[in-house]
């Protein structure tokens, strides 16, 4: 018994498995299987395979069978270039729960967390984290991780595996790049109008009554207005949300065509 390879698939599904790879290294939507290298190893190979499958015997759609150790590794490394673009868009997207996670935490008092926990000895920011976990839950109960995957096939039929990456839009990176810190605090806007609120209104308190320590004081009255806002107002940041997901292939699509 006797099985036949393709050579040309063969590279298709490795050119593929590198941009794929990098692009699951670069996201936080797997972070809790970064242990698990067995397991993203084996994931990765098969949405290659599917989506190479997916591709067809077009013209172009699977790359020259050239087995040469010098061209291979520099289409290998094209593809990683590739997948890294691709990658931030993603990586840049699920930033701006971070950065609105983590202005929330200064302007709160949970910043402190980061400067050092005796747990875990290490920066344990509450919001950033707790915003990441939302981020991630919301990802999936959109169904967005199917979009993801059919944007995936997007850039192979945009890109050809093993082609090369031919231009890279600049303006489109650093587009993404600040649109992250603008839907962050889009995310908890009126958040953050509650604890600069609170703030103006200690410090008018400080004024009145010098004799009270506001720093002892003014903690524990942030947290709380803070988590108030922050459970009354988490039921409007479903369009944000989408906002920050569709950033992502909107991000694609300029940088891919």
């Amino acid at each position: 018994m006797t099985i036949d390879l393709d050579p040309a698939w063969v590279l298709a599904v490795f050119f593929t498995s590198v941009r794929i790879g990098v692009v699951l290294l670069m996201t936080p939507i797997f972070s809790s299987l970064s242990g698990v290298v067995t397991v993203r190893v084996l994931l990765t190979l098969a949405l290659s395979v599917l989506l190479v499958a997916g591709l067809g015997k077009g013209a172009g759609a699977l790359p020259p069978a050239s087995l040469e150790m010098g061209p291979l590794v520099l289409r290998a490394m094209a593809e990683v270039v590739v997948g890294a673009t691709l990658g931030f868009g993603v990586f840049a997207a699920f930033g701006a729960f971070s950065v609105a996670g983590k202005i929330l935490d200064i302007q709160s008092g949970f910043g402190i967390g980061n400067v050092y926990d005796p747990v875990t000895r290490a920066g344990a920011p509450l919001f950033a984290t707790m915003l990441n976990l939302v981020a991630v839950a919301v990802f999936f109960g959109m169904d967005a991780h199917h979009a993801l995957l059919r944007g995936l096939a997007f850039s192979l039929r945009q890109m050809a595996p093993g082609s090369g990456f031919h231009e890279l839009q600049i303006e489109a990176v650093i587009r993404q790049f600040g649109l992250m810190f603008s839907l962050g605090v889009s995310l908890v806007i009126p958040v953050i109008l509650c604890l600069l609120l609170t703030e103006t209104g200690l410090a008018i308190v400080s004024r009145v009554l010098p004799q009270m320590n506001v720093f002892v004081v003014g903690v524990p009255v942030k947290i709380v207005a803070g988590l108030g806002i922050f459970a009354l107002t988490i039921g409007t940041m479903g369009p944000v949300m989408a906002r920050v997901y569709g950033s992502i292939f909107l991000y694609w699509e300029q940088v891919l065509t």
